[in-house]
């Protein structure tokens, strides 16, 4: 009896340390099967994050483009007040206002970047830098949003109504080409305005929120070319 009992407590120690190494085993082999997704993960996250912020490289370029030629066009205006009447005569504005007064949007290809930070899958990124990174881009898209809105509602709210019965809107549209536009029957004389100092006033508050807003583009630019180095590929 002795003996029996003895074998069958080797023999149920035994089972026990099979079944012991079969947990571990069927963990161990659950671990590295999840470390596999997640790593496949990884790499989808991070070529899609490449591949968005090389667009945005070129949104962002088309729109400073945009940035630039209503800030020169409003700067080429500031330089016209004081001018006489011949000096102003050789100047398009029309033109000039036109193209000081273009709106212009920015849309970002960020998807991947919303879906991984409301998801709570940022932490799939193991690449720190990479990570704070997109923190940054968070933080300075709002800024940048922030700016923007300050300048279409100065334009909006203050530098328009005080062009309202100083120029004409429908011959300064006429670039447009829109239906409506034309010439205009009852055109101001756009002289007395570069007389005033309120006008210049008003343009160099205007210019100032542009390069507030330029300034903002050419650190979101910087930041992009680091995000894209950060994402880009092993072996590129």
């Amino acid at each position: 009896m002795e003996n029996k009992t003895g074998k069958y407590f080797k023999y149920a120690i035994g089972e026990i340390i099979l079944v012991m190494i079969g947990i571990l085993l069927a963990l161990q082999v659950n671990n590295w099967n999840n470390n596999r997704i997640e790593k496949n993960e990884e790499k989808e996250v991070i070529a899609k994050l490449h591949t968005d912020f090389q667009e945005n490289k070129k949104v962002l370029k088309d729109f400073l483009i945009e940035v630039n030629n209503q800030m020169n066009a409003q700067i080429t205006l500031m330089n016209l007040i004081g001018a006489s009447k011949d000096e102003l005569f050789k100047h398009n504005l029309d033109s000039i206002f036109y193209v000081s007064f273009g709106y212009s949007e920015i849309a970002f290809a960020d998807n991947t970047i919303k879906n991984i930070i409301q998801s709570g899958k940022l932490n799939l990124l193991k690449n720190e830098k990479t990570t704070d990174l997109l923190y940054k881009w968070n933080t300075l898209s709002e800024i940048r949003k922030t700016r923007v809105t300050k300048l279409d509602n100065w334009s909006n709210t203050e530098l328009i109504p005080y062009l309202l019965d100083k120029i004409s809107f429908k011959q300064m549209d006429k670039a447009s080409n829109y239906p409506w536009t034309g010439i205009s029957k009852v055109k101001p004389d756009y002289y007395p305005l570069f007389q005033e100092v309120t006008f210049e006033n008003y343009l160099d508050n205007s210019i100032w929120h542009y390069q507030q807003v330029k300034e903002r583009c050419l650190e979101t630019d910087n930041l992009i070319d680091e995000i894209i180095e950060a994402t880009k590929p092993s072996g590129k």
